[in-house]
């Protein structure tokens, strides 16, 4: 497997993370099972921790190009 084909996977792995981490905190939400807070906080902090290394994903990159000049 080349570098550029692991470098897409661990984005799709860094997307789903996200995805279940949403859903655990769904699941929490309507069963009160601590494990789910748990296991979703986890999961949403993998995407919010590797975003930036691998998705270029930050607010300050999206605010880069919206320069204005204030007087």
């Amino acid at each position: 497997m080349r570098k550029s084909e692991k470098v897409q996977n661990i984005k799709y792995i860094i997307w789903f993370n996200l995805f279940i981490g949403i859903y655990n905190l769904y699941m929490f939400n309507e069963m009160n099972s601590i494990f789910h807070l748990v296991l979703g906080s986890m999961n949403i902090g993998v995407w919010v921790f590797c975003r930036e290394k691998y998705l270029n994903l930050s607010l300050s990159t999206l605010f880069k190009g919206n320069k204005i000049d204030q007087k």
